[in-house]
């Protein structure tokens, strides 16, 4: 049986810089592109000197697929299209497309413009990177050449977010990315067609993880609105609650202290 490889260039055993490098039927597909948010040096980056020391990506990547616009699953996209060296096609659905270069400027000027850090993209490289990007449909299959094709999946855990079933011959990869299973005023439970793949890459932040009902979640943010708003205080929605608003145990990010 041929060998299918897998190689976590970020998030293997952490939170924060998803990118997973398969190898399958002689194709080299990069799966998410992330940043993560707790380092300010180039460890926020994934670690592309594994693919190659010397020149670009191009020659060595088949395609990208971004799975959704939270910066720690495309926050590097620039980076490495950009600065790195990446020609190749890159695919995302049309909500992330859309909201991707967003969220990218708008951490991009609170590093750069506001912490002056530098080794950072730039907004016309933000630009350029969004020019190479394919969107994808829901269920649509996509040729990526001759041999590999790509489907994607409605994930439910943001707008736009996917899962896609990578092909090659006879061999298959699904990876889920982010996905939630409960359906809830905004979002509908993730769902892909029956299928056997060879490789399950599945995200497991909250494999652990017991949850209250919804309804139970849903009273202790009302109750933590309105505590805050009786003592004078305003109620936000700050861009990190933006980032976080399909996690409900972040709900707190959108109370805020009384303003001064």
């Amino acid at each position: 049986m041929p060998e299918i490889k897998v190689t976590p260039l970020g998030a293997g055993q952490d939170v924060g810089r998803s990118c997973i490098l398969v190898s399958i039927g002689g194709k080299n597909i990069m799966l998410d592109c992330g940043m993560h948010m707790g380092y300010n040096d180039d460890r926020r980056f994934p670690d592309f000197s594994y693919i190659t020391q010397n020149g670009r990506l191009t020659d060595f990547l088949d395609c990208v697929i971004i799975s959704h616009f939270h910066l720690d699953h495309c926050g590097a996209l620039p980076y490495m299209s950009e600065m790195v060296g990446y020609d190749g096609p890159i695919y995302m659905t049309h909500p992330t497309k859309a909201i991707c270069p967003i969220l990218l400027e708008d951490f991009r000027k609170i590093t750069v413009d506001k912490k002056g850090e530098t080794n950072f993209f730039t907004s016309q490289m933000i630009k350029d990177c969004m020019k190479k990007v394919i969107p994808l449909n829901l269920h649509q299959t996509v040729q990526v050449d001759d041999e590999l094709e790509i489907k994607a999946y409605y994930a439910g855990h943001v707008l736009g977010a996917a899962m896609v079933h990578i092909k090659v011959g006879s061999e298959s990869v699904v990876y889920t990315g982010d996905y939630n299973m409960t359906p809830d005023r905004h979002l509908g439970a993730a769902w892909i067609d029956k299928c056997r793949p060879d490789i399950l890459i599945s995200e497991s932040t909250y494999a652990t993880t017991i949850r209250d009902s919804k309804r139970c979640r849903e009273r202790d943010f009302l109750k933590k609105v309105h505590e805050t708003i009786e003592r004078g205080g305003k109620g936000e929605n700050e861009p990190e609650a933006f980032h976080n608003m399909d996690q409900p145990e972040d709900s707190k990010n959108l109370c805020t202290e009384k303003h001064v």
